[in-house]
């Protein structure tokens, strides 16, 4: 059972960070050009602060699987089962990027 509610939190966590990523990416990429100028360097350090969106991604599984786990009526909640949903999620990007990515 808790690997079904993972993989649905997963799912759902996927959907919503395909919204939730945009309004961060842009915030991130305009602070990078505020306080790097070199091309070179906005590049590295704009991968590398978008390693804020695999917490945003673990934060959002963990809500969702909280309010999911509210709606079922589950006896308590699993951190095991929502870093799942969370990996879940990531992987699904990962999938999504491959099939659909731009080159």
């Amino acid at each position: 059972m808790n690997a079904a509610i993972a993989f649905f939190v997963g799912c759902m966590t996927f959907v919503l960070m395909m919204a939730i990523k945009i309004p961060i990416k842009k915030f991130i990429f305009a602070m990078v050009e505020r306080v790097e100028y070199d091309e070179d360097r906005q590049y590295v350090l704009y991968k590398r602060w978008n390693t804020v969106l695999l917490g945003v991604a673990m934060l959002v599984a963990a809500v969702c699987y909280f309010y999911v786990g509210t709606w079922l009526e589950l006896d308590h909640f699993k951190w095991c089962c929502s870093l799942k949903a969370g990996a879940i999620a990531i992987a699904l990007y990962a999938v999504y990027e491959q099939w659909f990515g731009e080159e």
